[in-house]
């Protein structure tokens, strides 16, 4: 993205009071729906019985979480904000880490592990993650390739360990 790209988009939602604070409860709602869903994801499977699938369930969106923190220290990429010099859509203090997005990953891994419980689930939580991959865009604390490359390994992630 350039940063007259950057601008312009933060500028039109600023002045977008509907869709700025429609950004704004989506980027602090939907990871909470992650947070909240995730551990019935892993009590519905432990219920089941604790077999490969329990094990997974907690196993997999753990090392994607561990591998992503570790990535984003080593990477240590700007924010757009950071870059660009001005200001994003949702005020963050956040220096660097940007790449890959942490919250694309950890929402497209826990999508996966929702297809262990219904496919329904998983899709519905597929529809969360990539709402939460787009307000992380939106609100300009991310890159597009930071949420792609997130979006990338938390569905990698989910496909190799859960479903094989």
């Amino acid at each position: 993205m350039k940063k007259e790209t950057y601008v312009k988009l933060m500028d039109y939602l600023r002045h977008r009071k509907v869709l700025k604070d429609l950004i704004e409860i989506l980027y602090t709602a939907l990871p909470f729906v992650m947070v909240v869903i995730y551990p019935v994801i892993i009590i519905i499977n432990g219920i089941r019985g604790f077999d490969y699938k329990f094990a997974l369930s907690i196993l997999v969106p753990g090392i994607t979480l561990a591998g992503v923190y570790f990535m984003r220290r080593l990477i240590n990429r700007q924010r757009p904000y950071e870059k660009f010099e001005t200001n994003s859509l949702i005020a963050k203090a956040k220096k660097g880490q940007s790449f890959p997005s942490n919250h694309s990953a950890c929402g497209f891994v826990i999508a996966m592990a929702g297809f262990t419980v219904s496919p329904l689930l998983g899709f519905l939580l597929l529809a969360v993650a990539a709402l939460i991959a787009l307000t992380r865009i939106f609100s300009g604390v991310h890159f597009i390739s930071d949420v792609l490359a997130g979006t990338f390994i938390g569905t990698l992630m989910g496909i190799v360990f859960i479903f094989i």
